[in-house]
């Protein structure tokens, strides 16, 4: 039982390793396709505000810088310069013709400091134009595109798009992960009841059966020692009662855990119920009909007997039927159980709490996603079936 349930979380780990390669592959597909359309919606924004830009500049200086040289030379530029302080998007500079830089343009104090990195920028900053104006004495005006802040926005709006992709990763990854842990808890619960149930019906029978039969061997040592009518009678009467509660602790066993399916195969449980039960209701007509090659998955087995030994204990309890039905095929990659009797049918209130058996059953069908089916057949009789597919989910073995 151990190992059963071991194999479930490894399941359970199986899935969640698989959910979160595949949650984590999507998710760094869908980053890369964020960046991707940033990058390129930063390329065109830097290209445009380039352009714009370039073009105020060049037009305002291509004005300006003859009329200031004209108006004082040198010195009266380099005062235009630095009243004109740092321009958006440009890089301004004023040097002699292969010689000492006189002026150059202050930088942006737009987030100043930082930087985006080299292959970022190297990625998404166009090709940078330079234009210069020739002046007299060897002087050169030189003005080029500067896109560092531009450059830099874009790579602040990537980082918060990264930012994003990760928190939706860790969410999206802790919600399958919470889903595979709902999914997977019902049946490490039904392993866990089943091996209750199995140790439960070893402990009746090792246990409690051998002080029930230690009870009848001194009540009929009692009777045939005793030389008083009374305490005969007493001894009777316990040795009767002590039989039949062996009687009842064998027959609440199977239902426990059915042993059979421990070295049977499904076919062969099945015809030992019903010879088992045929012999304790010889007034009722129970048949079994099986077109079975194989036996399923433990799992399917378990959930098939559990099917057949309920209906068959209802229909014999409460039905009172006399005629039981019990048929098993498998077909199309599929295991279909089902119980068939004439009695009273189902009672109005059978779903109602309380009622487990029927209920557990519809549980433990569908933890292997099959279908169970309970329903009236015509003015008396009842129909309860079960379609599981033959190779089910890890399930408990008897």
């Amino acid at each position: 039982m151990a190992l059963e349930i071991q194999s479930i979380r490894a399941l359970a780990m199986k899935l969640r390793t698989r959910l979160h390669l595949v949650v984590t592959g999507l998710a760094i597909v869908w980053a890369i396709v964020l960046v991707a359309s940033e990058a390129q919606l930063t390329r065109a924004r830097i290209r445009e505000d380039i352009e714009a830009s370039n073009q105020v500049t060049i037009q305002l200086l291509g004005r300006l810088v003859g009329i200031y040289w004209r108006a004082g030379g040198t010195q009266s530029l380099i005062g235009l310069l630095t009243q004109l302080g740092h321009v958006r998007s440009n890089d301004i500079v004023l040097t002699y013709r292969g010689g000492p830089v006189l002026y150059h343009s202050p930088p942006a104090t737009y987030k100043a400091g930082h930087y985006a990195p080299a292959w970022f920028a190297h990625f998404v900053a166009p090709k940078v134009p330079r234009y210069v104006f020739p002046l007299p004495s060897g002087l050169e005006l030189i003005v080029r595109a500067a896109p560092s802040r531009g450059v830099l926005d874009g790579w602040d709006a990537v980082r918060r798009l990264l930012a994003v992709a990760a928190v939706m990763l860790l969410i999206v990854n802790g919600l399958a992960l919470w889903i595979v842990e709902r999914a997977v808890a019902p049946l490490v619960i039904e392993q866990r009841l089943e091996e209750e149930r199995r140790l439960i019906a070893h402990e009746l029978h090792d246990e409690f059966g051998q002080s029930v039969t230690a009870i009848r061997s001194l009540a009929q040592a009692i009777v045939g020692q005793s030389s008083q009518p009374p305490m005969q009678e007493a001894a009777r009467l316990i040795s009767a009662e002590a039989a039949r509660l062996y009687d009842a602790m064998h027959g609440l066993i199977p239902r426990l855990a059915p042993a059979a399916l421990e070295t049977l195969s499904l076919s062969e449980a099945l015809e030992g119920l019903v010879r088992d039960l045929q012999r304790r209701h010889p007034s009722v007509v129970l048949t079994l009909r099986q077109e079975l090659a194989c036996d399923p998955d433990p799992g399917v087995s378990l959930a098939a007997y559990r099917v057949a030994q309920e209906g068959l204990v209802n229909a014999l309890r409460h039905a009172h039927a006399s005629r039981i039905d019990v048929e098993l095929r498998a077909e199309r990659g599929s295991l279909t159980v089902s119980v068939m009797d004439d009695g009273v049918g189902l009672p109005e209130d059978w779903s109602r709490p309380g009622h487990y058996g029927l209920r557990g059953l519809g549980d433990r069908v569908g933890h292997l996603g099959g279908k169970l089916t309970l329903r009236k057949r015509g003015a008396r009789g009842t129909l309860v079936a079960a379609q599981l597919p033959l190779a089910g989910l890890p399930q408990v073995s008897a």
